[in-house]
């Protein structure tokens, strides 16, 4: 299922308020839409709901966490309020702040800072609505090395904004017509240039140079697949609710994302070869067990030309045996002669048999009176001998091993 992406707008949360979403992901099939929370579409269990906080939202600082015993939750929050209480304007209980991701102590981290209750009532109205949001992303962050630093401009012709992408933070200007021309010097030229397609041409006269087209919801797609999520602290999801979030975003990776395009290929494909590979096998079995069948019908009908109609060749082939055997005078294995024989054989001495009774190549014994010593020494004796026997009491039921 697409996840949904929603940009929250700056003004505080209304029931009026009016959200820009997408859905799906980055391609020319994306495009951006608008509605109020209630309005937006249903999600399920499965559907990742991605708040992204615009970058006008934001203030970006960078702050060394000393080295020492390993904090989390509440603490860690103490140590960054401690941190960073004399580089904010506001009260630092109002703020909201999150570490980027694999932050690390003894080491300069960057740290996202927004207003707690703005964010805060935004996130309650879409969780009133239905549509409770599982990650909150910025829409621009800040670069991992001075090499990936990027220049992205926003907005429309009336309210465009010029970001700056650095390894040190994101930084705004505002972009207008009077101001084309004066902006490029101050700007590093190597810096990749993107823009929205309604200030494409507003950014090509300020940084005289074309940028790259970027459709707004792209770019909201493109700031879900980051890394990053603002849901720290008392906004975090803990519990089972947190592995949930990761194990849905993990599977719209594997089964979404373009990175692991050849991968589901890959699988498919040996997928594919594997169902190709045993239904080839199973037709090879079934070919070798039909020409064996029609192997034993050839033997059948040359033995016996007599039999026109073959239906089971092995048993048709036994009983005319048999019947040749009988016309012969001959006895046959599971005959009474042979049964017998074997059998005195293989009783214990002193044993007496005083009522049997055979038919059908079954020799039945009753009243045989053994210990569990003899039993077994009599059953071990009658397999030798190439017989089944099968003790029920004191009578025992004894057969060729051919025979059920």
């Amino acid at each position: 299922m697409s996840p949904l992406i929603i940009s929250l707008p700056l003004t505080a949360a209304s029931p009026t308020s009016v959200y820009a979403f997408t859905q799906g992901q980055a391609g020319p099939s994306a495009h951006l839409r608008s509605a109020s929370a209630i309005l937006l579409p249903d999600t399920g269990r499965s559907t990742d709901v991605v708040a992204v906080v615009p970058a006008q939202a934001l203030s970006w600082l960078e702050v060394e966490i000393p080295a020492g015993k390993p904090l989390r939750g509440e603490a860690l929050r103490t140590v960054l309020v401690g941190l960073l209480e004399d580089r904010v304007l506001d009260d630092p209980a109002a703020l909201h702040f999150a570490l980027q991701p694999l932050w690390q102590t003894g080491r300069r981290n960057g740290v996202a800072v927004c207003n707690k209750a703005w964010l805060q009532g935004h996130l309650q109205a879409l969780e009133a609505a239905g549509r409770p949001v599982n990650r909150i992303v910025p829409a621009l962050h800040t670069a991992p090395t001075r090499e990936d630093a990027q220049l992205q401009v926003t907005g429309t012709p009336h309210d465009a904004w010029l970001w700056i992408c650095e390894p040190t933070g994101v930084w705004g200007l505002p972009l207008s017509p009077a101001r084309a021309g004066w902006t490029a010097p101050i700007l590093d030229a190597a810096y990749p240039l993107s823009a929205e397609p309604a200030v494409a041409e507003m950014a090509a006269q300020a940084l005289q140079r074309q940028p790259s087209l970027v459709q707004p919801a792209q770019r909201l797609i493109q700031a879900a697949q980051s890394e990053w999520d603002l849901a720290q602290f008392d906004l975090a999801a803990t519990g089972s609710a947190r592995w949930v979030k990761a194990w849905v975003r993990l599977q719209q990776a594997l089964w979404q994302s373009p990175a692991w395009r050849p991968a589901r290929w890959g699988v498919a494909v040996l997928l594919l070869c594997q169902v190709l590979g045993l239904n080839a096998w199973a037709w090879k079995l079934q070919s070798d067990l039909h020409s064996r069948q029609s192997g034993l019908v050839q033997i059948m009908k040359q033995t016996f030309p007599d039999i026109q109609v073959v239906v089971d060749a092995p048993l048709q082939m036994a009983r005319e045996v048999q019947g040749l055997r009988q016309a012969a005078g001959q006895t046959s294995r599971d005959g009474l002669e042979p049964l017998l024989a074997s059998l005195g054989q293989a009783l214990p001495a002193g044993q007496a048999i005083t009522a049997l009774d055979f038919q059908s190549g079954q020799l039945r014994i009753k009243n045989l009176n053994l210990s569990d010593a003899e039993a077994s020494q009599l059953q071990t004796r009658l397999q030798t001998l190439g017989l089944n026997a099968r003790r029920e009491g004191n009578a025992w039921s004894i057969t060729g091993q051919g025979a059920p």
